[in-house]
């Protein structure tokens, strides 16, 4: 990242450039006087002179600059400092919602392994096969969706909007599904 232009650091930086800029175009200039006249000698002294007054300018730019990077560098230090200090937060959301993530990819999987329930207890019309596995499937799914619910309440206490969004979604269609079958066990509503 760079400095600012208008910051303090940016500021005297660019005096500094400038500072040396003129002491290199006075140092040229005066090693290439010719001496071979008076006029040339007073050229020379004359520009010895701005030479010493532009080294008092460019000690002056030089120290100006020293203090702007040294509280820039504070600056960074103490940034630094409170970097580190936040990663450990970092760090236990991340936990958090790796924890939260299992949990939901873990119910999705279940989900998943409902289907081979399911074809086992297929009759030969495409049905479940009777009223009393109609009802085992509902309570798998309701379970499943309790559990969904109970991730979803997780993710919103700990602020993961996106994963609280996704388990309660899995929860209402797992509930949907539950009372579905419920209702085709003869088990009436939940």
């Amino acid at each position: 990242m760079s400095p600012r232009s208008d910051s303090p650091l940016a500021e005297a930086a660019a005096a500094f450039a400038a500072e040396l800029a003129t002491y290199a175009r006075l140092g040229r200039l005066f090693l290439d006087t010719p001496l071979a006249s008076v006029k040339h000698l007073e050229r020379a002294n004359q520009t010895l002179a701005e030479i010493a007054a532009s080294e008092e300018k460019l000690q002056a730019a030089g120290t100006m600059l020293a203090q702007a990077l040294g509280i820039v560098r504070a600056q960074q230090e103490q940034l630094a400092k409170e970097v580190v200090a936040h990663v450990p937060s970092v760090q236990a959301r991340n936990h958090r919602l790796q924890e939260l993530m299992g949990h939901l990819g873990a119910v999705a999987t279940e989900v998943q392994g409902l289907n081979t329930i399911i074809e086992a207890k297929r009759g030969p019309d495409g049905d479940v096969a009777t009223t009393a596995d109609a009802l085992d499937i509902s309570q798998l799914v309701l379970a499943l969706s309790a559990r969904a619910e109970e991730i979803a309440t997780l993710a919103n206490d700990a602020q993961f909007e996106e994963v609280a969004t996704q388990a309660h979604a899995l929860h209402q269609r797992l509930q949907t599904i539950g009372k579905q079958l419920q209702k085709a066990g003869g088990g009436g509503s939940a």
